[in-house]
């Protein structure tokens, strides 16, 4: 297994992102990849330093990534600083990886995964993308961001209305509401949150929102919070949802 830290110079964003790559030691050619996104506040080395990520990748077949999101969102900023963060996570990083590790070149090879802010990103960038990443695994998610304003978050109204209004192209419930209206090709879905996470609500309302256009995912409820020990003791279930469901 090796483990590296490496710097992109990002022609979407125009910055120096850092990231972090795992490759694990199996016999194969190529291997698919986990893309691993991080909440509000953090970093691409807060997934390993915050969890036993490392050790519990050893025992999966999958390249895990893990990059610098910032407070981004996730989101294409067209304002005038074009800080275009869906192409990055889309297209460029994977294009970077893939032609730097030994990476399958598949959407059906291609995984989204994330906590909180992440969670969403994870979410919105594979329900966007569907060609490009067929599975997504979240820990409480922060699914109302481009749906609704949240009164508890006043701060980020004024983002949000700028580059991810409700009803937009980044609303999750928009996008899945699509998708089981019309048939579009979705990715394998499936979330989780603690029963004491302030979160809670919004993925029950997601969930119960996915119900209702039948559109199929795998929800599940644990004891817990919103803190990265959570995701510390429900991380493994993702790598096991994506050893099951990427290819090579």
């Amino acid at each position: 297994m090796s483990f590296s830290h490496k710097t992109i110079e990002s022609k979407s964003l125009g910055l120096d992102i850092g990231i972090c790559v795992q490759v694990p030691d199996f016999d194969m050619e190529s291997f698919p990849v986990v893309y691993l996104q991080h909440g509000l506040g953090d970093d691409q080395n807060t997934p390993w330093e915050r969890t036993h990520l490392l050790p519990l990748a050893e025992e999966h077949p999958l390249i895990i990534v893990t990059s610098d999101a910032k407070s981004s969102w996730f989101v294409n900023d067209e304002r005038s600083s074009k800080l275009l963060w869906e192409d990055f996570f889309a297209f460029e990083l994977p294009e970077y990886i893939e032609n730097n590790f030994p990476a399958a070149k598949s959407g059906n090879s291609r995984g989204q995964c994330g906590f909180s802010m992440g969670g969403y990103g994870a979410m919105m960038l594979a329900l966007k993308h569907p060609d490009r990443f067929s599975a997504v695994s979240t820990h409480s998610g922060s699914f109302l961001f481009g749906h609704e304003y949240r009164k508890d978050r006043p701060e980020r109204a004024e983002f949000m209305s700028a580059v991810a209004p409700p009803g937009g192209d980044y609303d999750l419930f928009r996008l899945t509401a699509e998708a089981g209206k019309t048939g579009r090709l979705i990715p394998d879905i499936r979330f989780d949150v603690g029963d004491k996470d302030h979160l809670l609500e919004q993925n029950r309302r997601f969930h119960a929102h996915l119900e209702q256009y039948q559109v199929l995912h795998d929800y599940k409820e644990n004891k817990g919070s919103h803190l990265w020990s959570y995701v510390d003791q429900h991380i493994d279930e993702s790598l096991a949802f994506f050893s099951a469901k990427l290819t090579v």
